[in-house]
């Protein structure tokens, strides 16, 4: 299948846009990293010099020389003892926590407290804008949420205290939520299957993480960013608003065809693909739209679908319960290695950028298998990825247990080693991304359109508790280093395990070709 042959059209484009600007928005997620950055400072103590990333002592306590082999409460400790002593160096982000004295202390856990607010509203969003997806449509949900997300997003960068900026962050996060289910499906069911694939390849998650840490080193001030990160995805509200009606599909399995022929032929007219006959108003449709639109099953069409009819007899069941826990691994995979990246050392925006480039630029390459390599099915996607980041991070693993801590700590500058460390983690996290990609395709193929919002916000929801966990599993690297990595290696294991036995290919299925007849 060549690249003239996606059929894309005007409209398809701007679903493209919004689809990335939804992305910029979800960015949201990784913004904690920013305004998490525990800055260098030094401690004028007795005359005695002491620096948090170099030659850090303490010969009162005992302290190493060396402050790569001194653990977080180590360096607490000194921290807590230099008080009014201690200058901090010119930072490249100005953090939250350097604003309101969160560094160590009692006061240090509420940073974490505020990253995790942001997590559980992302958890809450994702299960009901699910909900009123199913119920009130794509659209409309769609512009209610990001409303809500930009302008909480902005106001909390004006917060006066950290749980106040917890409080909007958490309201931001929910709509984050809306944003990895709602909009999703909204996108989704305005483009081709073929064209799947393409939206995931070329608009994706590491273009949204350039974005991001662009922004933030252009304004690198919490509250600026704050602002700035949020705005960067407001376009999507007036495009939504004035160019886009609500998914014919999701209109189709309301049985409102009326409107659902309005809006396909408003989708037609931007695509610039349909006559209209001046005098009856009707509607000639092109075969692009015919194929997108005239599947629909109605079966069971006005029940309002809950939470149990996912797991309503065996076969939707596993179907389910395989897709969740997909999303799981994908969810704690992706946040234990955000979280455990900047204590890899390297540049702390270079790193951010390596890793969204490098995501941007791999992903043409599953485009190019998918498009010309007729076997290269979502299972095989998913399993060939997930194989590639249990061998990245089970490397790494056996590399901080086989190499003494002494010896990776050893020279003043980066060793071949630690570059080597580098590498498998960022091509560890590209794999993890590769995993995303069947997640959303299989999510988006495999449920009926009658829950497949539902169905998505469960998923997501179990990513989201999957994210949730990931600073608890990154913090045990305080008691062995390896700990995240093989946390990692082990839950992707199971996932893939399951994948191979149970993952039903979804790959020719288009999105109206999921019904409940075969339930």
């Amino acid at each position: 299948m060549a690249l003239s042959s996606l059929n894309i059209k005007p409209f398809h484009v701007l679903m493209f846009v919004i689809w990335q600007l939804g992305l910029i928005f979800s960015g949201q997620q990784i913004f904690p990293v920013f305004f998490n950055y525990a800055p260098k400072w030094k401690c004028q103590l007795d005359g005695l010099n002491d620096e948090d990333d170099a030659n850090l002592t303490d010969n009162d306590s005992g302290m190493s020389n060396n402050s790569c082999s001194l653990t977080k409460s180590e360096r607490c400790a000194l921290y807590e003892k230099c008080q009014g002593n201690i200058t901090f160096e010119p930072s490249p982000f100005y953090s939250l926590i350097q604003e309101f004295d969160l560094v160590c202390g009692h006061r240090s856990h509420f940073a974490t407290v505020a990253s995790s607010c942001q997590f559980a509203g992302v958890i809450f969003g994702t299960f009901i804008f699910g909900h009123l997806g199913d119920r009130f449509g794509r659209r409309l949900t769609s512009i209610v949420g990001m409303s809500i997300g930009v302008f909480f997003a902005c106001a909390s960068g004006l917060s006066p205290t950290w749980l106040i900026f917890g409080v909007m962050r958490f309201i931001a996060g929910t709509t984050v939520g809306c944003v990895l289910v709602v909009v999703y499906m909204f996108v989704f069911e305005h483009i081709l299957p073929e064209q799947r694939m393409f939206l995931r390849c070329f608009f994706n998650w590491g273009t949204a993480r350039i974005v991001i840490s662009l922004i933030c080193m252009m304004l690198p001030y919490w509250r600026w960013a704050s602002i700035g990160t949020a705005l960067a995805a407001a376009p999507i509200i007036p495009l939504m608003l004035i160019f886009v009606p609500e998914s014919p599909v999701w209109l189709e399995s309301q049985q409102k065809q009326k409107k659902q022929r309005i809006a396909a032929n408003q989708i037609a007219v931007i695509s610039l693909d349909v006559e209209i006959a001046k005098d009856k108003c009707e509607t000639k449709m092109g075969t692009v739209l015919e194929r997108q639109f005239s599947k629909m099953s109605v079966i069971e069409q006005l029940k309002v679908f809950k939470v149990r009819d996912l797991v309503a007899g065996r076969k939707m069941a596993l179907k389910t319960g395989v897709i969740c826990f997909m999303w799981f691994t994908a969810g704690m995979s992706t946040y234990i290695s955000d979280l455990n990246i900047g204590n890899l050392g390297g540049d702390f925006y270079y790193n951010q950028l390596i890793i969204g480039t490098v995501i941007s630029l791999s992903k043409t390459l599953v485009f190019w298998l998918d498009t010309y390599v007729p076997g290269f099915s979502r299972r095989l996607l998913h399993q060939v990825s997930q194989s590639l980041v249990i061998v990245c991070f089970v490397a790494v693993m056996l590399i901080m247990i086989i190499v003494p801590a002494a010896q990776q700590c050893s020279g003043g500058g980066k060793t071949s080693l630690d570059l080597l460390i580098v590498a498998l983690n960022i091509t560890g996290v590209v794999f993890i991304e590769y995993t995303w990609d069947a997640c959303y395709l299989c999510g988006a193929e495999c449920f009926p359109t009658e829950m497949r919002t539902l169905g998505i916000s469960c998923c997501s929801l179990m990513a989201r508790v999957g994210a949730f966990l990931a600073p608890t599993v990154a913090h045990m690297a305080d008691v062995w280093a390896p700990a995240p990595f093989a946390a990692v290696s082990a839950i992707g294991l199971v996932s893939l395990t399951l994948s191979v036995l149970f993952l039903e290919e979804t790959k020719p299925k288009t999105t109206t070709d999921a019904t409940l007849v075969a339930e």
